[in-house]
């Protein structure tokens, strides 16, 4: 049996009503069944500061780790890009890199006053270091802008925080992973 490490921020924890849920590892574990055990190392509102801090705590023999932060080092009270992109990659290089999967950050509702928070241009640019570092580091990538693909009205994904998901959003998320993940199993 594979076992696979999500280590992320408040996405990977299902956040909802101000608490953490297991509906992205409970989700994720029922789409994969027999084949692997999903453990979420996850820390809510956690930039790569505070992941740099947890790395030891994640198993090094796992057999995937997908590696979802960004997002709050976009946000006001995040970090530079310098500091994201250096920060990511210590994560890259203290786990192998082939063990690994990248996620892009996710942005705010363009729809919500979340927007003030987060400023495009560093968004973009971090979407970018991330898909820089997974070229670098050969290591899927996974576009969390492609979550709202085929949406017409995005305001169903969100909740009403404007940045985290509703249980459409939380099956759109499970829907863009898995595939990837069962392909890396695969490999």
């Amino acid at each position: 049996m594979k076992k696979i490490v999500l280590f992320g921020d408040s996405l990977f924890n299902g956040f909802r009503q101000h608490r953490n849920t297991d509906v992205i590892t409970h989700g994720l574990q029922k789409r994969l069944g027999k084949f692997a055990i999903v453990e979420n190392m996850s820390k809510s509102g956690a930039t790569t500061i505070e992941a740099l801090d947890y790395l030891d705590q994640i198993d090094p023999n796992a057999d995937i780790i997908i590696i979802e932060y960004g997002t709050n080092d976009s946000s006001a009270w995040g970090i530079s890009c310098e500091n994201y992109a250096k920060n990511l990659e210590t994560i890259v290089n203290y786990f192998n890199p082939n063990k690994l999967i990248i996620v892009s950050p996710w942005h705010p509702n363009p729809n919500s006053e979340q927007t003030e928070f987060f400023n495009p241009q560093i968004l973009k640019e971090n979407v970018e270091i991330a898909q820089k570092l997974a070229k670098k580091y050969n290591c899927p990538i996974i576009n969390l802008n492609k979550l709202t693909d085929g949406i017409k009205n995005v305001d169903k994904i969100y909740q009403s925080d404007g940045l985290h998901l509703t249980d459409l959003g939380n099956k759109c998320l499970l829907d863009l992973i898995t595939p990837v993940i069962e392909t890396k199993l695969k490999g």
